[in-house]
């Protein structure tokens, strides 16, 4: 969470930051062999969570290696830290059940959460008041991945002129995924206390001056379903009117509104602008609408090109040139996992993505069930993974939100302690129904 700005303070960049950067990575899969050699040395059983996308997992990153492998011309660098940064957080996710066995541990873990949450919105509040010379502070270094011989530079260093907020975590996206997780983590809550509404607002508040535009609409979209659905049936009703009445005049103000300005692509006003929709069929609604469609008529969409980018762009030119449009294949690169599930498809193929799927089906299937349980915390962390899991596959139409940093990691943590509660819950019912039978 504080390593961008930690790293950037200490001086680091190029290949030097690139290493720390990765070592941080490499920390959950190193977490996972140790605990899991510590088990086989001492003999104790394996806590396997029951919710059965662990072995799913493993056959996805089996799957990912051997396409990487197998692919002609690909660079297995490239393809191997892809790997690395879709997949780094799943093993932190099966490590905590190894670690974390009670129900204090667990509530202990989530007030840690809490902490890292508050910790980033008090940052952000001295970055909405002290501006540009308080994000200097903050601002991260770039970095050279010379394994897959590339450079990254943050959003924020490229437009550290324009008003966001980006935490300690180095860009204004990954910030504003871990406003969203705190906002999921206040809405989650079983029992609502004094200051809930007003930290909400804070939260949505502090989302919209972050300057994600899809993460503000998607924050506020999962704020308005919680208060529905807490509302009576005839509140319900009254807001379904009061939408309906409402709605309408509001589109026709931002439209007329938006009429008045310049278009700029980063402004929010320009979502109500029609040269947006003409920018996006240059970037996402391209890929969706143009490159996928021939992608899925070529046999090759099956098994998928491995996930290097690079190479998936020379695959689209050379095949799909003559007829995709030039102004779209320019941009073809930088925008291809702006739109997540063309990136996934052209990774991995239909046989990858349907494994990787099925992975966040199984999670959100099992916390489904669970949303239910008399087991409050448990209950808890269900809608915890329940709106963390629909939010991702719905922000990945629009942005990075599988593979981004912040919002992997408080998922996975997610998931690793939903893991932990459903085992404990199916351990006091198995000890419930044995005591049950033995005084039977």
């Amino acid at each position: 969470m504080y390593q961008e700005a930690a790293f950037g303070i200490l001086g680091l960049s190029g290949v030097a930051l690139f290493l720390m950067r990765a070592l941080a990575d490499m920390l959950s899969i190193l977490v996972f062999l140790y605990v899991f050699i510590r088990n086989i040395v001492e003999r104790r059983p394996f806590p396997i969570s029951g919710i059965g996308y662990e072995r799913l997992f493993f056959l996805f990153l089996a799957y990912s290696v051997c396409i990487s492998v197998l692919s002609f011309g690909s660079n297995l660098g490239t393809n191997f830290s892809e790997i690395l940064v879709l997949n780094r957080f799943v093993f932190l996710a099966m490590s905590i059940p190894f670690i974390v066995n009670s129900v204090s541990n667990v509530e202990r873990l989530i007030k840690f959460l809490w902490v890292m949450v508050v910790v980033q919105v008090l940052l952000g509040v001295a970055q909405a008041i002290g501006g540009e010379a308080v994000l200097e502070v903050f601002k991260p270094n770039d970095y050279s991945n010379f394994i897959a011989g590339s450079d990254r530079s943050f959003t924020s260093n490229r437009g550290i002129d324009r008003r966001m907020l980006i935490g300690s975590l180095g860009d204004f996206i990954s910030y504003g995924y871990i406003l969203f997780f705190g906002l999921i983590l206040l809405m989650s809550r079983v029992t609502a206390f004094k200051y809930s509404s007003f930290l909400s607002l804070l939260m949505l508040i502090m989302i919209f001056l972050a300057g994600s535009r899809i993460i503000f609409l998607a924050s506020l979209l999962v704020w308005f379903s919680y208060l529905f659905f807490q509302m009576t049936l005839m509140g319900k009703l009254a807001s379904l009117f009061s939408l309906t009445v409402l709605l309408p005049p509001t589109l026709l103000l931002m439209l007329e509104t938006a009429a008045g300005v310049q278009f700029e692509y980063n402004s929010f006003l320009s979502l109500f602008k029609p040269e947006f929709i003409q920018a996006l069929m240059s970037q996402r609604l391209g890929h969706l609408l143009l490159y996928l469609p021939e992608f899925f008529s070529d046999p090759i969409v099956i098994i998928g090109l491995s996930p290097d980018k690079p190479l998936v762009e020379a695959y689209a030119i050379e095949k799909y040139g003559d007829v995709l449009p030039y102004v779209f294949l320019a941009t073809f690169s930088g925008t291809l996992e702006d739109f997540y599930p063309a990136a996934l498809i052209s990774y991995y193929g239909l046989i990858g993505s349907a494994l990787f799927y099925a992975i966040y089906f199984l999670i959100i299937r099992a916390a489904w069930v669970d949303r239910l349980s008399s087991f409050s915390l448990l209950s808890r962390m269900s809608y915890t993974i329940l709106l963390l899991g629909f939010a991702m596959h719905a922000l990945s139409l629009g942005n990075q939100s599988f593979e981004n940093r912040g919002l992997s990691l408080v998922f996975w943590i997610s998931v690793g302690l939903y893991s932990c509660l459903h085992m404990i819950s199916k351990r006091s019912l198995k000890e419930a129904g044995t005591t049950s039978a033995q005084i039977t």
